[in-house]
């Protein structure tokens, strides 16, 4: 609750407890922020907690996105030689590195 004998700080902290913007701490808080929230309705398999305790988890595999970064690591290359041009063959050294390190990198997952 606002009131007249709280400084400016008291004041923000207060609202933004009481619209969500940070944790609220007193009941008073707390009821404003319900008063004002929206009902979102829950999805049909999370109405009840039995799916935990049923064995019906639902796992999300995750996928990786694989990003071209030549540019990138051609100008991190060059500038860790202050500039200088990279010899040919440092070059091939460099990618069969690179693609052994991504062979391992798929051989652990």
């Amino acid at each position: 609750m606002v009131t007249d004998n709280m400084n400016f700080e008291q004041q923000l902290n207060s609202v933004l407890r009481q619209y969500g913007y940070l944790f609220p701490e007193t009941d008073y808080q707390v009821a404003v922020l319900e008063k004002n929230l929206d009902d979102v309705p829950l999805p049909q398999e999370f109405a009840s907690p039995d799916f935990v305790f049923n064995g019906n988890r639902k796992t999300f595999k995750t996928t990786k996105i694989a990003i071209n970064n030549t540019e990138g690591e051609t100008n991190w290359a060059i500038a860790a030689r202050d500039g200088k041009e990279i010899p040919d063959d440092m070059w091939i050294e460099m990618k069969k590195d690179k693609e052994n390190a991504r062979k391992n990198q798929n051989r652990t997952e």
